[in-house]
């Protein structure tokens, strides 16, 4: 019988693609170089989970090399990281208005909630199930936050 996460992870009635359409979506999605080394082989072999999986540790730890803050993991990681009062990296150049505020905010909570969201559970449940197209999206979405956190401005530390 499968577990609760499990039926969530992979309850859907949506055709799913199959073979080569699925390395050719994987090609098109996945675009950053480590986010390919990481993930490409698990994927074409069909652990799709544990792909997501890798892909978001290997997000943890691009934002830790980067931030300089070894000592943090997961979503505090990311709130410290991109915090909006003292951001160790920052979405953009500078942080003046509102809008560039909130965007750094924004971002800051989507990189919090996906390592609370999708990587903790895979990181501590057994068996769970991502279907194809989910995990396809899931790294589609992991590659976007990858060119983010590769292309924030980093600040100095003040300690």
């Amino acid at each position: 019988m499968a577990s609760r996460g499990q039926q969530r992870l992979s309850h859907t009635a949506d055709p799913q693609p199959a073979g080569a359409e699925l390395g050719d979506l994987y090609g098109m999605l996945v675009t950053h170089a480590e986010l390919r080394t990481v993930t490409r082989g698990l994927f074409t072999d069909g652990y799709h989970a544990r792909a997501v999986e890798e892909a978001f540790k290997a997000l943890n730890n691009l934002v830790k090399r980067r931030s300089g803050l070894d000592e943090q993991d997961g979503a505090p990681l990311m709130r410290q990281a991109f915090s909006l009062k003292s951001p160790r990296l920052r979405i953009l150049e500078r942080l003046r208005t509102d809008s560039q505020n909130s965007e750094q905010q924004g971002y800051m909570e989507i990189f919090a909630g996906w390592m609370a969201g999708i990587r903790n559970p895979r990181a501590h449940e057994h068996l769970l199930v991502d279907r194809p197209a989910d995990a396809l999206a899931i790294l589609g979405c992991a590659n976007h936050l990858f060119h983010v956190a590769s292309n924030a401005t980093k600040t100095r530390s003040r300690r």
